[in-house]
């Protein structure tokens, strides 16, 4: 996912920083103000009002919109009642998707609003650097983050259906989070080399701030095996393909319970097997958002300037791919209220409480909740 709109750059790798020239000062009215947009490379002329509607407009709203929903999904896994790893990890991937909202949000929304209307010029000479450098981290961090929880949610559900005699051994809530925690720690240190490729020194001469990339940073090896080859291993084709297999066998194993079970399943077996579709279709919703980049990093490496120049192919293709990342920890929310019966009835539990308390307790009797998580989760049979 590419992360900014003003420089040559794949979301995430590392910013490319402008050259370390020093900065044009910041307009001091409103007619130097637009002049100094106008003459900005970093606002792409002529792409200004497209930039700054799926840029500032549709992702901010995306983020906004993903911000309420996984906020509101936390809200509902934590008031359940039933306690289990997979939505304990429901919980977390809710908490990092938000994180990762919260850091794509200046990286994206603040430079072609900028470009677009001409105010608060000042942010291209400044702010812009601080937010590539400081923010940029933290967002690839979240990325990561969000990846391979998708991927351990897809492993532990694969674990309770497939392999049950397991499950009771490695898919409880401590186990899940000491894989939390795993995922986590390896997330952060895989892009801790991102804080060493550049810093901001303030150029006494032209009175400005400048970026300035660091041995690190200048390094092509560096950029080659860090920022590409293991970019690529790491953070796309293999949890593309742990998870596509893992759906796989995830779809298998849901129809094979259908023909078996078909007449003789349970209310706990049922909600069961719509635990298991809930999580098919958020790894579906993964693979469709996440492919897209994954052919825009080949396309980086293909393809010359000129595609990535305004107007050019994959100019348009990197800020679709950018907006499906976004989707996919924004949209999580609409798949747990569309999917997951026993997620609709807590919610609406929890809904019914804040507006009438006495609909509320008239709910719970009319929807009992059951248990929807796998054999070696259950809570006993009363």
């Amino acid at each position: 996912m590419d992360t900014r709109t003003s420089t040559a750059s794949d979301w995430p790798s590392s910013p490319a920083l402008p050259p370390s020239a020093s900065l044009p000062a910041a307009a001091e009215d409103s007619e130097n103000d637009s002049h100094a947009v106008e003459e900005n490379d970093m606002c792409y002329p002529g792409c200004q009002l497209y930039l700054f509607v799926t840029s500032t407009l549709i992702i901010g709203m995306l983020c906004t919109l993903g911000l309420v929903g996984n906020t509101a999904s936390f809200v509902v896994f934590v008031k359940d009642s039933i306690k289990t790893s997979t939505l304990f990890l429901f919980q977390s991937l809710c908490v990092i998707d938000n994180l990762l909202l919260i850091t794509v949000f200046p990286l994206y929304c603040f430079e072609p609003f900028v470009c677009y209307t001409g105010l608060y010029t000042s942010y291209l000479d400044q702010g812009h650097y601080f937010v590539n450098m400081y923010v940029f981290p933290l967002a690839s961090v979240s990325q990561t983050a969000t990846i391979w929880v998708t991927v351990l949610v897809g492993i532990n559900r694969y674990i309770a259906v497939c392999k049950p005699f397991q499950a009771a051994r490695l898919c409880s809530v401590r186990q899940a989070k000491i894989q939390l925690g795993s995922v986590l720690l390896l997330s952060v240190l895989y892009n801790v080399p991102k804080f060493a490729e550049s810093y901001i020194e303030y150029d006494r001469d032209a009175n400005a701030l400048r970026p300035v990339h660091t041995e690190l940073g200048d390094s092509f090896v560096y950029m080659l095996v860090y920022d590409n080859v293991l970019y690529l291993v790491f953070m796309m084709i293999l949890p593309l393909l742990i998870l596509a297999g893992l759906n796989i066998r995830l779809v298998r194993a849901l129809k094979e319970l259908g023909l078996k079970r078909a007449e003789m399943q349970s209310a706990r077996q049922q909600q069961d097997n719509n635990v298991t579709l809930v999580l098919i279709i958020v790894v579906l919703v993964f693979i469709v958002c996440q492919t897209p980049a994954l052919a825009n990093k080949f396309m980086w490496s293909v393809l010359g300037e000129e595609a990535r120049a305004c107007g050019g192919f994959q100019f348009y293709f990197s800020r679709l791919s950018n907006m499906l990342v976004i989707v996919n920890s924004a949209v999580n929310f609409v798949v747990y209220f569309l999917f997951n019966t026993r997620f609709r009835q807590v919610f609406a539990q929890e809904v019914c409480g804040l507006c009438d308390p006495g609909s509320y307790m008239a709910f719970q009797v009319r929807q009992p909740l059951t248990p929807t998580i796998g054999p070696t989760e259950l809570t006993p049979p009363k």
